[in-house]
């Protein structure tokens, strides 16, 4: 249940800071060639996407303990 409709905003933030990372990993890839740099900026857009939809999870219980 999305109680709070935070599930949309949730998603966007997470694909935009995911991107970010993963735009930053291409970039310097296309730079440099190195692509231990490429995978490492790609797991980062991976954890960030976790972490996002983590830190949205708790927001949605402390919300849900505001409201009983």
């Amino acid at each position: 249940m999305d109680k709070h409709n935070t599930r949309k905003i949730s998603n966007i933030v997470a694909i935009v800071v995911s991107a970010f990372f993963a735009a930053i990993g291409v970039a310097g890839y296309q730079r440099t060639g190195d692509l231990t740099q490429l995978m490492v900026f790609v797991a980062l857009a991976v954890l960030a996407f976790a972490v996002v939809k983590l830190l949205f999870g708790l927001v949605n219980k402390v919300l849900d303990h505001f409201s009983d």
